[in-house]
C-alpha cells in the first residue's frame, strides 16, 4: 500500500475544489480518506450546507470499503431489489457511512496501488465525480 501524504491529499481537495470553481458549481465539501478509510484532511467551503461533511466523507469511505467507486456501488443500487437491499444492509451495518452516488473516487498510486479515497459533496453527483477525478488527476495519480 502506497501511502497518501497530507501534502498530497491537500493539493488533491485544492486541485477538486479548483475544478468545482471552474465549473460553477455551488460550494463543495471534499474529504480525502486514507487506505485504511481514515480521514486525512477535509475542506468544506463558505456556504455548503453541514450535512455535507458527512456526505463526503461517506461517498469516499463506500469506494473504499467495497473497492469500487461510488458510481459503481449507484449502479448496484438500481440494478434490483437484491442489490438494493444489499445496499441498504450494508449501510445499516456501517452507520449510515455509505453513500450510493457519485461523487467517491478511489485514488491509485502511480505504481497501481489503492492509496485512499476522495469523496466530494455539494453540487450534482455527475459533477462532483468530475471534480474527484480532477484532483486525482493533478497529483498525477489515476
Amino acid at each position: 500500500m502506497s501511502e497518501l501524504t497530507l501534502s498530497q491529499a491537500n493539493q488533491l481537495i485544492d486541485a477538486t475544489l479548483a475544478m468545482a470553481r471552474k465549473m460553477d458549481l455551488p460550494p463543495l465539501a471534499v474529504a480525502v480518506l486514507d487506505a485504511g478509510g481514515h480521514l486525512k484532511a477535509l475542506q468544506r467551503e463558505d456556504g455548503v450546507s453541514f450535512l455535507r461533511v458527512q456526505i463526503c466523507q461517506a461517498k469516499a469511505w463506500g469506494a473504499l470499503g467495497l473497492a469500487t467507486d461510488s458510481r459503481g456501488i449507484a449502479e448496484k443500487y438500481q440494478q434490483d431489489d437484491l442489490q438494493k437491499g444489499f445496499i441498504n444492509a450494508l449501510n445499516a451495518m456501517s452507520g449510515g457511512r455509505l453513500i450510493p452516488l457519485p461523487g467517491g473516487v478511489l485514488i491509485h498510486s502511480p505504481s497501481g496501488q489503492v492509496s485512499g479515497a476522495v469523496g466530494v459533496a455539494g453540487g450534482p453527483s455527475d459533477k462532483d465525480e468530475i471534480c474527484a477525478l480532477a484532483g486525482i488527476d493533478a497529483l498525477g495519480f489515476t
